[in-house]
């Protein structure tokens, strides 16, 4: 990448000018675009997997496992995408070798930056800041 991108980055950025293309376009179904190609790391057959591009650690060990065809929530995965996560967490334990690790994802709609269902997958490193700013509004924070 030719720039340095923060979560703070991401944050003005949806806030400026350039909001209406997050909501008019799903940055996740666009994987061939020249930005996306980049960050790839994985593909699959039904998922792909790729640096985040506004990383929530300072080490940029964030990756997130999304699916090619535009999903909400787990539930809306055939049984042949499910099939396929045994693969995907094969090669994310690989990626973070013996860096401890965690995952997650947010089923409801409340504060989710995209609605194209994904798993964040970042080592135990987290900037507080961020998780909270993400969490705020879920359940923990109520």
């Amino acid at each position: 990448m030719s720039e340095h991108w923060t979560r703070e980055t991401y944050y003005n950025i949806k806030k400026t000018q350039y909001s209406d293309m997050w909501r008019a376009s799903c940055p996740f179904c666009d994987f061939d675009s020249d930005d996306q190609k980049e960050l790839i790391v994985w593909r699959g057959k039904h998922w792909y997997i790729l640096r985040n591009k506004f990383p929530y650690t300072n080490t940029g060990k964030h990756i997130m496992v999304i699916p090619y065809k535009h999903k909400c929530v787990a539930t809306d995965l055939d049984s042949d995408e499910f099939s396929e996560l045994k693969e995907v967490h094969e090669f994310v334990k690989s990626y973070f070798w013996d860096i401890d690790y965690f995952s997650f994802t947010r089923e409801t709609f409340a504060n989710r930056s995209l609605e194209h269902y994904h798993l964040h997958f970042l080592n135990w490193k987290l900037q507080w800041k961020f998780l909270r700013k993400m969490l705020n509004g879920q359940w923990l924070f109520e």
